[in-house]
C-alpha cells in the first residue's frame, strides 16, 4: 500500500516537472498575437448570415456514445442549433446568444458553458478582447489570459487557435479554419464531444430553419 501511495506521488512529481513552465513573451511578440486573435474575432463576429452542418459524437461520463449531426445558423448576433441526437444532454435544440447566459445553459457541447462560450467555441474565437490581457508561452504555443474567470485561448506560432478553455474545467480543442473550425474535440466534466465540419455556405435572407426555429 505504501509502495503504490509512494509510486503515485512520484509519478505526479514526474508529470509536474515535465509540464512546460509559462514563459515571457516580448511586447513586440505578443503584439503579433493580440492583432491575430482580434483579426479572427472580427471576422467571426463580423454581420453575416451562415450556416454549417457537422458530424458529431458524444461520450458522457456515464452512459452510452451517441452519434449524430448538428446544423447551425448564424446571423452574426444568434446562433441557431438543431442536433439530430441529444449530443450533450436531452436538449436537440437551442439558440446561443452574442454575450449572453449564464453558466449551464442548453448547448451542444458538454460542461456547464454560458451561452456566450458556447458560441465561441462552436465558431473558434471567444468575443472577448485580448489587447491589454497577459500573453506568455507555454511550450510551443501562446496563451492569452483572456479574463479573470479562467477563460483562455491558445496560438500556435502561426496565430492560429489550438484550444479554448473555461471555467468549470472545459477545454476545447480546435482544428481552426474560418468560418467554422473542421473539427473540435470538447472535454468537460459531464463528458466530450468531437464535431467534424462537413458542410458550410450563405444562410439566404428568407431562408428557414428546417423544422423552424428554436
Amino acid at each position: 500500500m505504501r509502495r503504490s501511495a509512494a509510486l503515485a506521488l512520484a509519478l505526479l512529481a514526474a508529470a509536474c516537472a515535465t509540464a512546460p513552465a509559462p514563459v515571457p513573451v516580448s511586447e513586440i511578440e505578443a503584439l503579433r498575437f493580440v492583432e491575430a486573435w482580434e483579426k479572427r474575432r472580427a471576422e467571426a463576429f463580423a454581420p453575416q448570415r451562415l450556416k454549417a452542418l457537422f458530424r458529431g459524437e458524444a461520450a458522457p461520463k456515464i452512459g452510452i456514445a451517441v452519434r449524430g449531426y448538428l446544423s447551425l445558423f448564424w446571423d452574426g448576433t444568434t446562433l441557431v442549433w438543431k442536433a439530430s441526437g441529444p449530443l450533450a444532454g436531452n436538449v436537440r435544440d437551442g439558440r446561443l446568444r452574442r454575450g449572453g447566459g449564464v453558466a449551464g445553459e442548453a448547448s451542444p457541447l458538454p460542461g456547464k458553458l454560458t451561452q456566450a462560450d458556447a458560441l465561441g467555441a462552436l465558431l473558434g474565437v471567444l468575443d472577448l478582447p485580448a489587447a491589454g490581457r497577459p500573453v506568455d508561452r507555454i511550450g510551443p504555443e501562446i496563451r492569452l489570459k483572456l479574463d479573470e474567470a479562467g477563460r483562455e485561448a491558445f496560438l500556435a506560432a502561426d496565430g492560429k487557435v489550438t484550444s479554448l478553455r473555461f471555467p468549470g474545467g472545459t477545454r476545447v480543442a480546435l482544428e481552426a479554419a474560418s468560418p467554422f473550425p473542421l473539427k473540435l474535440r470538447a472535454r468537460g466534466p459531464g463528458g466530450s464531444a468531437v464535431l467534424v465540419l462537413e458542410s458550410w455556405g450563405k444562410w439566404l435572407e428568407g431562408e428557414s430553419i428546417p423544422g423552424g426555429g428554436a
